[in-house]
């Protein structure tokens, strides 16, 4: 389902035409509609949501299908909108996947291709760039384990943000941020300097080819 939602400025700079977000579970999931209909003014004229299973107890599926005009999905055999094979055919015919909020959990399944949920399985399957941007306690993002995935991801062509600093809701730490329109200007800054790199989309190529060399 195209969304109608376009907003009444003209365009600036890059667009992309459809896009993914790929949430997975991270505390700032409760301000994914407004992020949305953010992406949808300024970035993207069709935005699909999916969400892992933790970030679905943590925003309402409703409020972001009414955000973006379109089915949000989240388990592998979700079926909706003449999509039967999730993890595979919401990738297709998309400018790009942004993984965000990206846990350390996502970076490690998908640096080890670890398939066993939706988020997993689409990005392994797709043949886009895509852009993971941490969300995370700084002592996790900063362990030796999740930083040899941040490279891996980064070797294997994916592009991987600096972790977006913050609100800590473990600590309290930084909650005078809450009130400010965190994260989305830089998101977006990050999102259109993604989209208008030819050298990603060369990434991105390479590692389809490469994936499609492994199983020959």
């Amino acid at each position: 389902m195209r969304s109608e939602m376009r907003g009444d400025e003209p365009k600036r700079g890059k667009r992309a035409g459809r896009m993914l977000l790929c949430a997975s579970g991270a505390y700032i999931c409760y301000g994914l509609p407004r992020i949305v209909l953010h992406l949808l003014r300024h970035f993207a004229d069709d935005v699909q949501v999916v969400l892992s299973p933790t970030a679905a107890k943590m925003v309402s599926t409703y409020a972001l299908e009414v955000a973006s005009r379109n089915r949000v999905f989240v388990e592998m055999d979700d079926c909706g909108d003449g999509v039967y094979v999730p993890h595979i055919e919401l990738g297709r015919n998309v400018d790009l996947i942004v993984v965000f909020p990206a846990t350390v959990n996502i970076l490690g399944k998908v640096a080890n291709g670890i398939a066993d949920e939706l988020i997993s399985a689409l990005v392994l399957a797709a043949e886009v760039p895509v852009i993971f941007v941490p969300v995370s306690n700084p002592a996790m993002i900063e362990h030796p384990a999740v930083q040899r995935n941040i490279e891996r991801l980064q070797s294997d062509g994916y592009l991987v943000t600096p972790p977006l600093s913050g609100p800590e809701v473990a600590t309290r730490e930084g909650m005078e941020l809450l009130g400010e329109s965190f994260p989305i200007p830089s998101l977006l800054l990050q999102l259109t300097a993604v989209l208008s790199d030819g050298q990603t989309r060369g990434r991105a190529r390479r590692v389809a080819k490469m994936a499609q060399q492994s199983k020959e």
